[in-house]
């Protein structure tokens, strides 16, 4: 150690250091970025994917946030139906969910299944709006109903005419009830009845009621389905013991329990061909399908093609009916012939083609078609066409002067959750045409693009009653993939089963096949949700800024950035779990 006496700068050893008076703030450190982070939320994939235009993504947050009745009316806010779609859809979302990527798709339709059943007990949907008119609504099943729902919480007047005896139309007639319990879909209904809606059941416009009755009307939604099954195209189709699909689950949803004899041959590969089999399953009989094409081409849901097969219903591929064969009066089978695929038709899929010499016989007691239906065209009003098997409608629905159409009258798949999203976009054509024929100056919102959730044709209700142009700009139409996510972020934790009868009890009677999560699994489905493209204020930005420069909004709402501290270094951005953010050039 040295003896030389400590000098005034090594006082304590502490070396000379510069001592400023005031903050560091008034160097504004922000000025040397050239790109800044911005916060821009975005579309979850699964919102996009879905034809009823329903927020999941919004209602899942709000799940993750333990606020399920606000998660209920935002649900039913966009979809009239949820006990039935948690039910009976085909979840499109599901395919379309960024989180198949990673482990396994979020299972909304689980959740939404709870939130529906939530709803039926949930007090009535309250009426938003306050306009005048009158809608007449033929039709009853699910485009008439969605389409009924909107325009009565909109405030309009709206009578439904309906045909058969009871409401719902193809939910009521057409599905089984091991799918879609009777009361469920009454319990739906009865919500619809509550907020002013009119049911007429029973009337057939255009014979009961001349169409010329529904002039006081200031417009009429056409959405009568497609009831006429194709023909078979085949010499003693009409013979005893041979009986369209649709009628059939028709009898038996009105409580019927037709004879069906020892063996059941269904022809057909699409949803009413798996329900009409599956259907003579429970009544008894031995049940064989045969489709001209291979399971590939099957336009049934993947789901109900498995349960058919695990509840027992047998599957003949590359197999179509050549000749209906009867003895003794009575039926006996069908002559059938092998088939190859050939190039592809106008649908697409490849072309069935016969295989010569392969003739072979198939025994039946009866035979259930379901090989399509169609529109019964001869109905419509004289001011409304069909071509080619569909009504030409606008994007929002409109057929001709005061009539829109939906559902199964136009082109789009024949679906429950379609047809509810046709229902919806008409219900906005219908708002949008009576506000402007009363002299009303329409919003930015009066165009369908920014009502979109995505590329799709799914509406959203939220877009059309919001004038907040923030809320409609093309930022916002940005679907987010999987590529954007940061998945550090996010553990991978297995999907909720939902528990299901056996084969054997599903071979003895109607009872619903596929039990609900219980609430607490429903819950920690939704939080595996990760909330694609939206911020939820996880906090991360905020904590891994290097600058300090991001901040909780004082109304807990989202977080400030103060860009004069900003570097642009893109932290934020990168670490953001759920592509909520973006970076962008100065100055833009």
């Amino acid at each position: 150690m040295s003896d030389a006496p400590l000098t005034p700068d090594l006082v304590h050893g502490v070396p000379p250091v510069s001592v400023s008076s005031t903050t560091t703030l008034v160097n504004k450190t922000g000025s040397w970025k050239y790109i800044r982070p911005i916060y821009r939320d975005r579309v979850a994939p699964c919102n996009e994917g879905c034809p009823v235009g329903i927020d999941i993504e919004g209602y899942m947050n709000l799940l993750r946030e333990g606020r399920r009745e606000e998660a209920v009316e935002l649900l039913l806010r966009e979809n009239p139906m949820p006990a039935v779609t948690g039910r009976v859809c085909y979840h499109p979302c599901e395919n379309a969910c960024n989180r198949r990527q990673y482990d396994e798709a979020v299972g909304i339709r689980a959740v939404e299944r709870m939130l529906g059943d939530m709803a039926l007990t949930a007090p009535p949907a309250q009426v938003t709006g306050a306009r005048t008119g009158a809608i007449a609504i033929i039709g009853s099943g699910p485009a008439g109903l969605g389409c009924a729902y909107h325009l009565a919480r909109m405030g309009y007047g709206v009578t439904i005419f309906e045909a058969a005896p009871e409401a719902g139309g193809i939910l009521r007639l057409g599905i089984p009830d091991y799918r879609l319990p009777a009361e469920i879909l009454a319990g739906e209904i009865d919500r619809i009845r509550t907020m002013g809606v009119e049911i007429r059941c029973g009337v057939r416009v255009g014979s009961d009621l001349p169409w010329s009755e529904l002039d006081e009307f200031d417009a009429v939604f056409l959405a009568t389905g497609a009831h006429n099954s194709r023909s078979l195209g085949l010499a003693g189709e009409n013979s005893p013991g041979i009986q369209p699909g649709l009628e059939f689950l028709r009898r038996v949803s009105l409580g019927q329990r037709p004879e069906v004899g020892r063996r059941v041959l269904v022809l057909g590969g699409g949803n009413t061909a798996m329900d009409c089999a599956r259907t003579a399953l429970r009544l008894g009989a031995a049940v064989e399908v045969l489709y001209r094409r291979t399971r590939a081409e099957m336009p049934a849901i993947d789901e109900e093609i498995e349960d058919a097969e695990r509840e027992g219903v047998n599957l003949q591929f590359l197999v179509a009916p050549k000749a209906v064969r009867a003895e003794d009066g009575r039926l006996a089978g069908l002559e059938c012939r092998r088939m190859r695929l050939g190039a592809p038709d106008a649908s697409g899929r490849r072309r069935p083609v016969p295989v010569e010499g392969s003739d072979f016989f198939v025994a039946g007691d009866m035979v259930l078609t379901a090989i399509g239906e169609e529109i019964d065209a001869k109905s419509l009003p004289e001011q409304v066409t069909a071509a080619d098997g569909v009504v030409p409608v606008s994007p929002l629905g409109e057929a001709a002067t005061r009539f829109f159409a939906g559902g199964d009258l136009v082109a789009q798949p024949r679906t429950v959750a379609h047809a509810l999203g046709a229902g919806k976009r008409a219900a906005v054509g219908i708002d949008r045409a009576l506000r402007r024929a009363a002299g009303e100056e329409m919003q930015d919102h009066q165009d369908i693009d920014p009502l979109r959730y995505g590329a799709m044709g799914n509406v959203s209700m939220t877009r059309w009653h919001d004038d907040d142009p923030v809320v409609r700009n093309g930022a916002i139409n940005e679907v987010v993939r999987f590529e954007k996510l940061n998945m550090d972020h996010f553990p991978r934790r297995a999907r909720q089963r939902a528990r299901s009868l056996t084969p054997e009890q599903c071979r003895t009677d109607f009872s619903e096949v596929l039990a609900g999560l219980p609430l607490a699994e429903a819950m920690a489905e939704a939080r595996r949700c990760f909330n694609c493209g939206v911020c939820n204020r996880c906090e991360l930005c905020l904590i891994f800024c290097p600058d300090l420069a991001i901040s909780l909004r004082a109304d807990g709402g989202g977080f400030n950035i103060d860009y004069d501290y900003c570097k642009g270094c893109g932290v934020c951005n990168a670490e953001c779990p759920r592509g909520a953010m973006d970076m962008t050039r100065e100055g833009l």
